[in-house]
């Protein structure tokens, strides 16, 4: 997931640049507002990867500075972007370490150049710490949390990711797929790929092989019987 928050308290240029993050395809949500104190709360509740604050704000509320002083003490992953159109506050934003500057008049090429770069550190830094695995489909970017998968099974030369709501295709194999999940998947069958914590119970077929049932979903994976053996030493 990618999640941007923007602060920018003119209408016009608060849509010009909702408009313009959304259209990058690994943004998965955007949460746009004109005032410092709710951009605290939005930081605080979504947590979003990167937040692009205008400095300058009406008199009386929370400037872009302030907002980004209590984001960066809160979450110092997420990139600040200060919007603006003086340098005369850069000395000031030092504190918080911004990642970049937008200066105004906004330039649209410049600007998905940026949120696209930023998106793929993120996505590296994120991917150290929270185990995902990507799907790229047109124009969309799918992140896919692998404790919310059931299991995987190899169809041709792709794979079909079950999750508890939908099946997802990876134009992967599953060998492929195998490497870059975390420990608690298990490779129980040539075809089969089973997430060990949603495994509800493990029975045997008349033809010597096991069927694999998960909680709360009502499809079944395979298990061979050599990888039985393995699967009772590890549970």
């Amino acid at each position: 997931m990618f999640e941007v928050l923007i602060l920018e308290d003119e209408e016009y240029n608060r849509e010009f640049l909702k408009k313009i993050v959304g259209e990058v395809p690994e943004v998965t949500a955007v949460y746009a507002t004109s005032s410092g104190e709710e951009a605290v709360v939005l930081a605080q509740k979504h947590k979003p990867n990167l937040a692009l604050l205008d400095i300058e704000l009406s008199p009386g509320d929370f400037n872009g500075l302030t907002v980004a002083k209590s984001i960066f003490s809160n979450d110092q992953d997420c990139f600040i972007v200060f919007i603006t159109g003086y340098t005369k506050y850069a000395l000031q934003s030092f504190a918080v370490h911004p990642y970049d500057f937008i200066v105004k008049p906004i330039n649209k090429a410049k600007l998905k150049t940026l949120v696209v770069e930023i998106a793929e550190k993120s996505n590296k830094q994120g991917n150290n710490s929270l185990d995902v695995i990507i799907l790229k489909k047109k124009a969309k970017v799918l992140y896919i949390a692998q404790k919310d998968i059931m299991f995987i099974e190899k169809y041709n030369n792709e794979a079909l990711i079950h999750t508890h709501d939908e099946v997802y295709t990876a134009y992967q194999t599953l060998d492929e797929i195998g490497n870059s999940v975390n420990s608690s998947f298990f490779r129980s069958h040539k075809s089969y790929l089973i997430n060990l914590d949603k495994v509800q119970k493990v029975s045997k077929n008349s033809n010597r092989s096991y069927q694999v049932s998960f909680y709360d979903y009502n499809r079944t994976a395979m298990m061979s019987r050599d990888k039985f053996k393995q699967y009772l030493q590890i549970v």
